[in-house]
């Protein structure tokens, strides 16, 4: 296999071994996984593995981090993040997943992230940590717009927007599981909308105003 190096500083094998960690971690969760599987599924040795990473928390730990980064580029690069109304674009991210999770219709695979911070959290400190990092990365991008929005909207309301953005990756998070053991995604999307009108009670009625313009964005 090529040991070339990309432009985020992974070569070829490496990248192949968190892909395929992530891929099967996913699935079957981190228990149930072992390096031969990984190996196996990227194609690659065993020595070759332990060139990389000591052990499954190793490449677990660092398959954490570059998941959590990928998602992050998701939402960076989607349409919403263009639109100049920080309310738009919390709205506009709100449809982003929902629209994401109509096309998917069923849920084979969770969130690495979530799926650690219930199966070791407790047992592996390292992991802990990564999910930890996670949630806190993904909470702060979501608090930015939350808070703009609040200065610009209901600079008087009576919330915090750190809050706010954590009560949104709890419910994302938690309705993850809930369409796991549904096979479908329905739950997750009406959570989602019941958030959306959540939002809407703290920001005030007169915030919807930017629908068409969230709209026009979720076409883009």
């Amino acid at each position: 296999m090529s040991a070339k190096t990309k432009s985020d500083g992974l070569n070829d094998t490496k990248r192949a071994l968190l892909e395929a960690g992530i891929k099967l971690m996913r699935v079957r969760g981190y228990s149930a996984t072992t390096v031969d599987d990984i190996c196996a599924e990227a194609k690659v040795t065993k020595g070759g593995f332990f060139h990389y990473f000591k052990s499954k928390e190793d490449i677990a730990r660092e398959a954490a981090a570059y998941f959590t980064a990928e998602k992050s580029k998701e939402i960076m690069g989607a349409a919403f993040r263009k639109l100049p109304d920080p309310l738009a674009r919390i709205y506009g991210r709100l449809e982003f997943v929902q629209d994401y999770f109509r096309s998917a219709k069923q849920i084979n695979r969770g969130c690495l992230v979530g799926a650690f911070a219930q199966e070791t959290a407790i047992t592996y400190p390292h992991l802990k940590e990564a999910c930890r990092l996670a949630f806190t990365e993904w909470t702060k991008d979501f608090e930015v717009d939350l808070a703009e929005a609040k200065a610009l909207y209901a600079p008087k309301a009576d919330f915090e927007p750190v809050k706010i953005a954590r009560l949104y990756l709890s419910i994302f998070q938690g309705s993850l599981i809930m369409a796991k053991t549904e096979d479908d995604t329905d739950a997750l999307i009406e959570n989602i909308t019941e958030f959306r009108r959540y939002l809407i009670s703290l920001m005030g009625e007169g915030t919807v105003r930017d629908q068409k313009q969230m709209k026009t964005a979720g076409k883009a």
